[in-house]
């Protein structure tokens, strides 16, 4: 088990000897912050965001359908009309 740990800790600092590593090193901290800074504000701002972003889903797909409808019945008509004009022919 040391000799794992003292890996570990090898390879963690030969990667923030790098550019990359460093570049890692600080986004992994900015995230951690970030996600804490979050969890601590509490869950009722979170559920007031999704459940605005549910409302606005429901209202937009609303608005959709009958652009869907008509779109989908044209190329059903389409459909038909190649396939009868075929057979006339």
């Amino acid at each position: 088990m040391k000799t794992r740990l003292k890996n570990a800790v090898v390879r963690t600092r030969f990667a923030l000897r790098n550019v990359a590593g460093k570049a890692t090193a600080v986004s992994v901290t900015m995230i951690g912050g970030t996600t804490a800074a979050m969890a601590s504000e509490g869950g009722s701002a979170a559920s007031a965001a999704f459940s605005a972003l549910s409302s606005q889903a429901s209202s937009m797909a609303s608005e959709a359908w009958p652009v869907v409808t008509a779109i989908v019945g044209s190329l059903l008509a389409i459909g038909l009309f190649k396939k009868f004009a075929n057979k006339a022919t």
